[in-house]
């Protein structure tokens, strides 16, 4: 077969493999953004994005107003049988309830746009790290060879392991699962997002985000994967009963997907560097603790990583270069991942007596600040 040939190799067009893409693209260099399915592709999330990622998609050439066009400020928290809420302060825009499907579509044509070459609709069915070159086989016989590699293959990557990563297995595991519907005119209504706390007693929460033509309810659980579904479940049917979401969503929860996110287990690596390889974005663990938010923090992590590749590219000495990324992002990124530092079940009474405790829950959760 033959071999096309580039600067780096992308595997995963989501939003840490794009902003990637297109940061390198920019410098120059030549890039293959490598993804197994086509975009644009469904995508289970936390259906919001914190207002942090304005100044990064500026970076990349986006507008954050034309692309993210629901912004939310309009925030409660609520305890987990929904009988109390109380809503935070926030001195200006919390984030934005985020369409991930259109999202990471904009993101892969900005990469394109800044010079990326799009793989998309075919596994990457084996990686070889050669000396001074990285191999791809792709499923449709397709071959490409870079110098250097960036992981950015999401949670549940089977390539891991061939580098010589180990998957994600620390942190704080939450199972995760959504049911979302389209809104009608009659039933839209302003951007509102709802956080239910302590669903266990403990990490584990639920969220609602409802806007103009969309309603979403998500649970984070960190019990038994058995007793995921059937909480999120409860959830949907508590929340329209109480007119906390305008629409029923307990049958599409009841044939939702379960996927376990590692929240915050990049902390436990001991390396995101293998020979001519980083890992990026959610298959390295980047994804904030206090809220299983791992948009942002996936587009921090890419951008991290495309300094140390730039430099990389640069340099005789490129696998120095790349250990540079393990400094760099703990150096930036560690206290927004890690748990906020106390145990949310003794805060929850406080949180909804106390104005500046809701403040600071709220803080945490959308900015990743410490309690």
């Amino acid at each position: 077969m033959a071999e096309e040939l580039f600067d780096v190799a992308v595997i995963g067009a989501g939003p840490a493999g794009a902003t990637a893409a297109t940061m390198l693209g920019r410098k120059g260099h030549l890039v293959a953004l490598v993804d197994r399915v086509a975009l644009p592709r469904p995508v289970t999330c936390a259906g919001w994005l914190s207002a942090k990622v304005e100044p990064l998609l500026v970076e990349l050439g986006l507008s954050p107003r034309k692309l993210l066009e629901r912004p939310f400020r309009d925030v409660t928290l609520y305890n987990a049988d929904l009988t109390k809420s109380t809503k935070p302060r926030f001195e200006s825009s919390v984030g934005y309830i985020v369409d991930r499907a259109r999202f990471d579509d904009a993101l892969a044509n900005a990469a394109v746009k800044h010079g990326a070459t799009l793989f998309q609709g075919s596994p990457v069915t084996d990686v070889r790290l050669n000396e001074r070159s990285v191999v791809l086989s792709l499923a449709n016989h397709q071959r490409i060879s870079s110098r250097l590699l960036l992981m950015a293959s999401g949670r549940a990557s089977e390539l891991l392991h061939r580098i010589g990563f180990p998957r994600p297995s620390g942190g704080n595991p939450l199972w995760t699962a959504q049911a979302e519907a389209t809104l009608s005119a009659a039933a839209a209504s302003g951007p509102h997002v709802g956080v239910v706390l302590g669903l266990d007693g403990g990490g584990s929460f639920g969220l609602f985000c409802t806007c103009k033509d969309r309603a979403l309810v998500n649970v984070n659980w960190a019990g038994s994967r058995e007793r995921a579904i059937p909480m999120l479940v409860g959830l949907c049917t508590a929340a329209f009963q109480q007119r906390l979401v305008p629409i029923d969503l307990s049958k599409q929860a009841a044939a939702a997907e379960l996927i376990r996110s590692p929240a915050s287990a990049a902390l436990d690596m001991d390396s995101h560097v293998a020979k001519h390889t980083l890992l990026i974005g959610d298959a390295g663990g980047f994804i904030s603790a206090a809220s299983n938010e791992g948009i942002y923090p996936a587009m921090w992590s890419a951008k991290l990583a495309a300094q140390a590749i730039d430099a990389a590219l640069q340099s005789d000495f490129s696998q120095d270069e790349l250990m540079t990324f393990d400094s760099l992002w703990r150096t930036q990124m560690a206290d927004h991942l890690r748990s906020p530092h106390t145990d949310i079940r003794f805060l929850l009474p406080l949180i909804f007596h106390n104005q500046p405790m809701a403040d600071r829950m709220g803080a945490a959760f959308f900015f990743g600040e410490n309690l």
